[in-house]
């Protein structure tokens, strides 16, 4: 298997660890596509057609290593998906023209039936959701995404002040964003794995994320757009933005920042990407998904309460190891023209088994719940080691000197 030399950024300058688990997930994905006859190397027509019709903000995020592709002759267009178990989970909405969208999910459902398999989107577009609901899937709403009308957006007064607040507070501090030119040097590379991986240490889960939301922000980076926030020259935040060519927009994909960054970086460098895409024609933004939110409309029929109850209980067990309030809050500030409502979608006919959602959790963490649970865990106990140590230490020096 051939690994482009531009994808291996993350093992000379992250370290090992993240190397060999990088290393790991392209090479049993190339084995199972071997084995099972696939094309060996799906991203070139991955890339064609999200150039064309990518609708959903997770399209290009998702051609990453681990991903596979399904498509039929009847239609230009496929889907991305992964196998997790006997769970075919697609991220996001298919590849393919609006009008053909809801087919080709029908027939991809037909083909998994026929492999034993269940299927189920996530996270899918309210718009795709609205094509294939009720008649062929069930919904169950997971989130939802803050979008930008940037012909429009321009906040003021009150519902605008916090945003204004951290702007002016990155500002006097002496923050600079810029836009990062289309070469990308190898010395920004080296500058942003570092800030990624301090920024994955302050993390609540102290983990690294998967398939769904692995953070690479260089791949596929001939794409992209780059904006860099610096103070005295060094390297303080981050924001990598990926296309939504269907919709003529873009979506905030990574805004990263140093744990000791001035207040204020995240939010300036959200503005000033705005202000700047807006400048070079864009019609709308997102910064993606903000999960377990109950913000965007409640127009789809959607499955048992139950599951709403369950992911309500979710959200507010899960708080100690991701902070989706805080998400939300953070994203909510920018006060963004609509929320869109997000759905993980079942086949029609099937009940959304648990194991859906064991596979949605193994695609954002490759370690699953397991690795989640226990990273925390670990962090916890050094802490207190930590904190038991500095205790000691101090007790030790309060007491008297002995008298010889």
């Amino acid at each position: 298997m051939f690994i482009p030399v531009r994808e291996l950024w993350w093992l000379a300058a992250g370290g090992a660890g993240y190397g060999a688990r990088y290393m790991k997930l392209r090479l049993d994905a190339a084995v199972t596509a071997h084995r099972r006859g696939r094309i060996s190397d799906p991203t070139g027509e991955l890339l064609r057609l999200q150039t064309l019709y990518g609708y959903n903000p997770h399209s290009l995020v998702s051609i990453a290593p681990g991903a596979l592709l399904w498509s039929t002759p009847d239609v230009d267009g496929a889907i991305i998906y992964g196998e997790f178990g006997r769970v075919w989970l697609a991220a996001g909405d298919p590849l393919a023209p609006l009008e053909d969208m809801a087919e080709l999910a029908r027939q991809f459902a037909s083909f998994a039936r026929t492999r034993n398999r269940v299927v189920a989107f996530v996270p899918s577009s309210a718009g795709f959701a609205r094509m294939v609901v009720p008649n062929d899937f069930n919904a169950v709403k997971v989130g939802a995404s803050p979008y930008f009308d940037l012909q429009t957006w321009s906040p003021r007064g009150d519902s605008a002040k916090k945003m204004r607040a951290g702007v002016n507070q990155a500002r006097r501090a002496g923050v600079v964003v810029e836009m990062v030119p289309n070469a990308v040097d190898e010395l920004l590379k080296k500058e942003t794995a570092q800030l990624c991986l301090d920024w994955l240490g302050s993390r609540r889960t102290a983990t690294t994320f998967g398939w769904l939301i692995a953070l690479d922000p260089f791949l596929h980076s001939e794409y992209k757009k780059y904006f860099a926030a610096r103070v005295n020259g060094k390297l303080v935040g981050f924001l990598a933005a990926s296309p939504i060519p269907a919709r003529k927009g873009w979506y905030l994909e990574d805004v990263l920042r140093e744990p000791d960054a001035p207040h204020g970086t995240s939010t300036l460098l959200v503005v000033e990407a705005l202000a700047k895409l807006k400048a070079e024609g864009a019609v709308l933004a997102t910064l993606g998904t903000s999960p377990l939110t109950t913000d965007g409309p409640n127009d789809l029929p959607t499955e048992h309460r139950v599951v709403s109850r369950a992911l309500t209980v979710a959200s507010h067990r899960l708080g100690g190891f991701y902070n989706f309030e805080g998400l939300r809050r953070f994203k909510g500030k920018f006060v963004p023209s609509w929320w869109e409502s997000e759905y993980a979608l079942g086949q029609g006919g099937v009940a959304m088994p648990p194991r859906i959602g064991h596979a949605i959790v193994r695609a954002l963490v490759p370690g699953g719940l397991t690795q989640i649970l226990t990273r925390q865990a670990l962090r916890v106990i050094r802490g207190s080691a930590k904190l038991e140590n500095v205790t000691k230490s101090r007790s030790s020096s309060s007491k008297p000197a002995s008298k010889k």
